[in-house]
């Protein structure tokens, strides 16, 4: 029985103490991301997505990589080989299976809760495609988008892009009946920048930190409140670049405030102030047209790769001590009398 509550307790105490404690260095380097950024709010958005994941992901891996090289060739934890001799040891393999798991539960989870709504094949929604595709093919900025485009009669839908590897924008009919075309333009150029990023992915990646992380999650939730709400911004901001018209687009975002609890990467603000933000913003755009940005590579990228694979690797040249003394301290209090 012990040999099976090992592991287990293991990953509990990994969820309970190592994760949130992860999540408190997180925490500060957020806070001096947000106040020291050059350029305002919409600038270090690559740096914090990569703080916000990889609070999580880096312990997890690090964890995942030393229990496989444990189990991997007969080789037994020492905490566990101090107790049950190196032969038959399976507390590594145990433990690696339970936080796969874990990641694994929670990810299913938070993918049935963002699927795209059904596709419509009404005549009101043929002739709000037409509508559509004839934007796309009139704007060269939107090319991207075509054949990417699902209408949808879901009640309350407005747009919003939705798919991890391959992204389409769906779009609510009775949402584009509502707006003029350079509204629905603007909308469309909004939601492009989601898909050519990626972001439905980003968002789930980072919504899974912090589900699998819930205590940690406490103290990076309004942290990763602000990287979204940035991010939002940053692709209003996209939009007019491509040619969108600023006003038309605050008046897509005003009509779209209010999205369906199905939508994952969404036009609309549910937050008030975060809506009042970015239509000051797009006002601000009509008399000043902005400039792009960020797009070159970013040096965070790389690093967030680098320690990747770092964590990947260093397991398998170097002591995976923290990970025994895990084991030993869960087994001793479990043994204690």
């Amino acid at each position: 029985m012990t040999d099976a509550l090992v592991p287990l307790l293991a990953v509990a105490v990994v969820v309970v103490v190592v994760l949130p404690a992860s999540a408190l260095l997180a925490k500060g380097a957020l806070s001096l991301l947000e106040r020291e950024v050059g350029g305002g709010p919409l600038h270090g958005l690559d740096a914090r997505f990569f703080v916000l994941v990889g609070s999580t992901a880096l312990p997890l891996v690090w964890l995942l990589s030393a229990a496989v090289h444990q189990a991997e060739e007969g080789r037994a934890a020492v905490a566990c080989s101090l107790a049950h001799g190196a032969d038959g040891c399976s507390e590594p393999l145990t433990f690696a299976v339970a936080l796969a798991a874990l990641v694994l539960g929670a990810a299913a989870l938070l993918l049935g809760r963002r699927r795209g709504p059904r596709g419509a094949v009404s005549r009101e929604a043929e002739a709000t495609r037409a509508r559509v595709e004839a934007l796309v093919a009139r704007h060269a900025a939107l090319t991207p988008l075509s054949g990417r485009i699902v209408l949808t009669e879901a009640p309350g839908f407005s747009i919003s892009a939705h798919g991890l590897l391959a992204p389409r924008v769906f779009v609510g009919v009775a949402f584009a009946a509502k707006l003029g075309d350079d509204a629905l333009r603007g909308a469309l150029a909004h939601e492009l920048e989601h898909v050519g990023s990626r972001d439905p992915l980003r968002y789930l990646l980072v919504e899974l930190a912090l589900s699998v992380n819930p205590l940690g999650a406490w103290l990076l939730r309004s942290h990763a409140a602000r990287w979204q709400a940035a991010r939002e911004a940053h692709c209003d901001r996209e939009a007019v670049v491509r040619g969108a018209a600023p006003l038309a687009l605050a008046d897509a975002i005003v009509q779209a405030a209010r999205p369906a609890p199905t939508e994952a990467v969404a036009l609309g603000a549910r937050d008030t102030a975060v809506l009042r933000l970015r239509v000051g913003m797009l006002l601000a755009f009509a008399e000043r047209p902005p400039t792009r940005c960020c797009h070159a590579s970013s040096p965070a990228a790389w690093g967030a790769c680098a320690l990747l694979v770092a964590a990947l690797v260093t397991p398998h040249h170097s002591s995976s001590a923290p990970l025994d003394a895990l084991h030993r301290d869960v087994e001793r209090a479990l043994t204690a009398r």
